[in-house]
């Protein structure tokens, strides 16, 4: 990352795997582009690249669930697990939380949210939702008090079950860390939660590489997605 550009350990980034949307992980993928061992594969391919090898982040990645067997995720695939929510580790550097049925999170999911987002040392530094993952974390209660957003056609659902959070009709919302609290991104649906993504690694990644990680994806960051909807809300099909 461009604010820790030699790391003591790789980023550690933990991928919460339980009854989720596919589409909701994609973001995943962009980050991972800016990994070692992708670039790496890059350079082989494109040894002309290889300059931008340094640039590069070593990058660990965590898949998490209520066990080790394999977790089921749309459509109809699964994945194998590397830990439970009781084994992860809670101060890792950056959570990924995609979208599930809200009212049957597991309650150990809930558990490590409140253990690993917060204030102080060993604490998650940057916790990222897409769609319904707004409201899995907010079930945890971490949001209480804070602005998020959630899948844009639920936020109606999201402000009954859990009115102590300030749902913003966005397409994503960030709440800033206070001191060494954890930094919470909330997304709407998938397509938000990849735009997102892109704007992180802007702010946090060497801007050449991460215009390659981008490139090699055929992504442009410069496309007509912002922040903000631009459409209102249609109310009726």
């Amino acid at each position: 990352m461009a604010s820790d550009p030699t790391p003591q350990r790789p980023l550690r980034i933990g991928v919460f795997h339980e009854d989720v949307q596919m589409a909701d992980l994609v973001g995943l993928d962009i980050i991972g582009n800016l990994s070692v061992k992708n670039m790496q594969t890059v350079c082989s391919l494109v040894p002309e690249l290889t300059p931008m090898l340094p640039l590069a982040t070593p990058m660990e990645f965590l898949y998490i669930s209520s066990t080790l067997s394999p977790a089921s995720m749309t459509p109809e695939t699964s994945v194998n697990p590397t830990h439970t929510y009781a084994t992860a580790p809670r101060d890792l550097d950056v959570i990924l939380i995609g979208g599930p049925d809200p009212s049957k999170v597991h309650p150990d999911s809930l558990t490590f949210l409140r253990e690993a987002v917060g204030s102080g040392e060993g604490k998650a530094k940057v916790v990222m939702t897409t769609c319904t993952g707004g409201m899995w974390l907010a079930a945890s209660g971490v949001l209480e008090g804070r602005k998020a957003t959630t899948n844009r056609m639920l936020l109606g659902k999201a402000k009954e079950m859990f009115p102590g959070v300030e749902w913003c009709d966005q397409r994503w919302v960030v709440e800033e860390g206070e001191g060494k609290g954890t930094e919470i991104w909330t997304a709407g649906g998938a397509g938000c939660g990849i735009d997102m993504m892109a704007e992180y690694v802007n702010k946090h990644f060497d801007q050449k590489l991460v215009g390659l990680g981008l490139g090699g994806l055929d992504f442009d960051p410069e496309g007509p997605h912002g922040q903000f909807y631009t459409q209102p809300l249609p109310t009726s099909l």
